[in-house]
């Protein structure tokens, strides 16, 4: 068993504690409790119950997935099952026990309670999981490689890619949604996220990483690890734009920018939204609003910022919110340039005054409806030619 000393000692020394405060760091020891496990034992099996985090002490463990051991780890202070913790659901590996193995063992609640007090271990948090997904990444594209073909490995990549994205769309009693998401290779660096935020609000996330290419998607992917965890202790516009800034800046490895938007709907008839350089968000307002005629121009939510990533000064950006009302019936359509900059064969560009002409015909269907039209006529115009960007699109309605 670690003395109290050598415990803090190995907590310091860890991503997830490194700058927590000595006296917190004193209640963190209270609350990690020494575990031992055998060789040949299983820590936990894929499909359990994520109720706890572990941090290796000393030993051996290999990670197993759909039966394949794809990685071994004998790091001190590595964290395990902690993934789990943040998104509720069951294990998506086995930990098995090489040889004999010593954890600290920390509970989601115990967990929980501590970054409630000390957001700098959300900070670690983000850290292990952004270090993670690196890592996972590397290695899983190096088992691909020996194991399957390039074309099976870009098809895995397209399913990771593809789990990024909202499995159903948002349901709120004062806002309706359709997204839709489609890379133009196997893998791309675009993505979209629905948030449910405290106090009934709602949160929409759109981004366009640099290219659409394998990197271009494990940005696209720690940036929804860092979205994720950054909203669990401060939903913020401006500190989400840090936090996707932290992620582009600091831990990309090589240059890239990516062009986002991020916006907050309040119950209260309002919405904030911060745009760092993406195509401007179009708000249709009402009829029974506006008065005007089918044919209204909407209102164009342009850019305050620059792409994320690209820099033309030392100091660091000040992000801030813009808010504007919205009214039940308005019609707000997030996208990315895929959509706008898609050529058909005689070079010419679908282009933004065609997508506002057919958002403001058809903005009394459904979001669904509205997608739908908008995907069709984009097809009719493309007249069978490729498409050479990632395509996103989500339509928001306010009830």
């Amino acid at each position: 068993m670690l003395a109290e000393t050598d415990k803090l000692q190995f907590l310091q020394k860890t991503e997830l504690f490194a700058e927590v405060p000595e006296a917190e760091l004193r209640a963190i020891s209270q609350i990690a409790n020494e575990v031992a496990y055998p060789a040949d034992s299983m820590l936990f099996e894929e499909g359990d119950e994520g109720d706890s985090l572990y941090l290796l002490i000393q030993g051996k463990v290999s990670l197993i997935k759909a039966g394949t051991e794809l990685l071994f780890i004998d790091e001190k202070g590595y964290c395990l099952g902690e993934i789990a913790l943040i998104d509720n659901k069951p294990r998506s590996a086995t930990v098995k026990i090489v040889k004999p193995t010593q954890f600290l063992r920390i509970t989601r609640s115990d967990l929980f309670n501590a970054i409630t007090r000390e957001r700098r271990i959300g900070l670690g948090l983000f850290r292990v999981l952004n270090d993670k997904i690196r890592r996972d990444l590397e290695i899983q594209t190096s088992a691909i490689r020996k194991e399957i073909a390039q074309d099976e490995s870009m098809r895995l990549a397209a399913d990771v890619q593809q789990s990024l994205l909202p499995n159903q769309e948002i349901s709120h009693p004062r806002v309706s949604t359709a997204g839709y998401c489609q890379p133009a290779n196997s893998v791309g660096g675009d993505y979209y996220d629905y948030l449910e935020l405290s106090e009934n609000r709602v949160g929409i996330f759109i981004g366009d990483v640099m290219g659409h290419g394998y990197h271009s998607a494990m940005v696209a992917a720690m940036t929804k690890s860092g979205l994720q965890t950054q909203i669990r202790f401060d939903a913020s516009v401006p500190e989400v734009m840090k936090t996707i800034t932290r992620v582009v800046e600091e831990d990309s490895q090589a240059f890239i920018y990516i062009t986002c938007c991020y916006l907050i709907i309040h119950p209260d008839n309002r919405f904030e939204y911060a745009n760092a350089g993406h195509p401007q968000m179009l708000l249709y307002r009402a009829e029974s609003n506006s008065g005007n005629s089918e044919g209204e121009e909407p209102l164009e939510l342009e850019s305050s910022f620059l792409p994320i990533g690209i820099l033309l000064v030392e100091e660091p950006v000040q992000y801030y919110s813009t808010e504007m009302a919205w009214h039940p019936g308005d019609l707000l359509v997030l996208y990315s340039d895929g959509i706008t900059e898609a050529f058909n064969p005689k070079l010419e560009m679908y282009g933004l005054a065609r997508l506002k002409a057919l958002i403001s015909k058809k903005r009394h269907l459904s979001p669904e409806e509205i997608k739908t039209e908008i995907l069709s006529d984009l097809r009719a115009h493309q007249q069978g030619e490729s498409t050479n960007d990632d395509i996103t699109l989500v339509v928001a309605k306010f009830l």
